[in-house]
């Protein structure tokens, strides 16, 4: 374990730091995007499919993709995915199918584009007899039985999890996620946004809370996925150390990254397993190009993960007329420099630490809407932070934002009992 406050200057750390600060936007504009992960399931056993082989994903993703004129096929020599100027469509590890809708400002927008996509993608599904699930955890499938897209990255990193004794397979296999990301316009705004971030994780896990099967067996408890993801590798995962300082900086979350294991180095196409060792041991007296940057920061998990913005990684994937709201919840939080004094002023207060938020959650997953954040009930401190989101947003996106009132003190799964979307 390393003191993440007092390190020193390396080519490594230097790198990183400087990668950070050139995110820092100098025009004001409220964006967000969102990326959010889809089963494709069997519509009459509920299998997950497999990317290969008749009436595979991959075979879908062809299909899908034919309905987009111009798009441009990604993957090499597989059809991994595509990119249309609206999006970007990929296969996570055990081929779930992704969607990644570029920035914008306008909630409505990214409705608009998220729900004409899914109403193509569910109609080429239909064709395939397959069906799509938008929910935290595999219903079905074992996730032992479900092989890896052919992408080095994932192979790699399946070594890493079997050799590191973690269960990390199945969060590869078997989860699904809604993301949300956002800007950053100073340092001092960046450490003001993602602890408020982390501040807000326990109840952007409650609310979104769309876990109660995993590989068929009925989930006791709740967030599942938080349980599958507190599995996996707390040397990248979860909440970053430290988080919660008044001084915290782009030093700090890179000397996290140079303290964590890389897994693999990447550079011009060639990927070199490095299992156990850090960042910091791997990179030593070498300043990392640009892509060598880009790779060590997504070989990070935490629940809030900085990159040239800020992406809020908390939530379970979620039918699709929450996923909007979700993002107008986020956007109203946090570009909301009230929000942000309040959340500051709660953190001091409280002197919270990240097993504040730890803590938290732990009880979450034992009591659900039953239980309390920071001391207030679940369904009060929920609807405070929806109504302070509101006050941020437009007349259009708070009305998109009500939606989370339907599920606030009952959660998604008592009110939407569907198997497939």
């Amino acid at each position: 374990k390393v003191d993440i406050m007092k390190h020193e200057k390396t080519a490594l750390l230097n790198t990183l730091e400087a990668y950070f600060r050139a995110g820092i936007k100098s025009s004001y504009h409220q964006k967000i995007g969102v990326e959010v992960e889809h089963f494709i399931l069997n519509e009459q056993t509920g299998e997950a499919l497999p990317y290969a082989g008749s009436g595979g994903v991959m075979e879908i993703l062809k299909a899908l993709m034919a309905l987009y004129p111009g798009a441009k096929a990604t993957g090499g020599d597989y059809l991994l995915g595509f990119e249309v100027p609206e999006f970007n469509i990929t296969l996570e590890p055990a081929a779930q199918l992704e969607i990644s809708i570029a920035y914008m400002e306008s909630v409505t927008e990214i409705e608009y584009i998220y729900l004409t996509f899914r109403e193509k993608l569910d109609a080429v599904c239909r064709a395939f007899h397959a069906c799509v699930r938008t929910c935290g955890t595999q219903p079905v499938s074992r996730v032992d039985d479900l092989q890896l897209i052919p992408k080095e990255r994932y192979a790699l990193m399946d070594r890493y999890f079997t050799e590191a004794g973690t269960d990390g397979r199945e969060m590869m296999r078997g989860t699904g996620s809604t993301q949300v990301s956002i800007d950053y316009f100073s340092e001092e705004d960046f450490r003001r946004k993602i602890q408020a971030a982390y501040y807000f994780t326990p109840l952007l896990k409650l609310l979104s809370d769309n876990s109660p099967v995993f590989q068929g067996v009925r989930t006791q408890g709740y967030l599942k996925r938080n349980d599958i993801w507190d599995r996996t590798d707390n040397r990248r995962c979860g909440v970053v150390p430290g988080i919660f300082a008044e001084d915290y900086s782009f030093a700090d979350y890179a000397a996290f990254l140079a303290a964590m294991p890389v897994i693999f180095t990447e550079k011009d196409g060639l990927m070199n397993y490095t299992g156990l060792q850090s960042t910091a041991d791997v990179y030593a007296g070498q300043a990392p190009d640009r892509e060598e940057t880009m790779h060590i920061i997504s070989m990070a998990f935490p629940d809030v993960r900085l990159k040239q913005y800020l992406e809020i990684r908390a939530a379970d994937a979620m039918p699709a007329r929450y996923i909007p709201a979700y993002c107008a919840l986020i956007k109203g939080l946090l570009y909301s420099e009230e929000v942000l004094d309040r959340v500051q002023g709660s953190i001091r207060e409280h002197q919270m630490t990240e097993d504040t938020v730890r803590e938290t959650q732990r009880q979450l997953m034992a009591r659900g809407w039953d239980g309390e954040i920071y001391g207030r009930k679940a369904a009060d401190f929920a609807a405070k932070a929806i109504g302070l989101a509101g006050q941020n947003l437009d007349d259009r996106e708070r009305k998109v934002l009500e939606h989370l009132f339907e599920i606030t003190g009952k959660g998604i799964a008592a009110i939407n009992k569907v198997e497939c979307e």
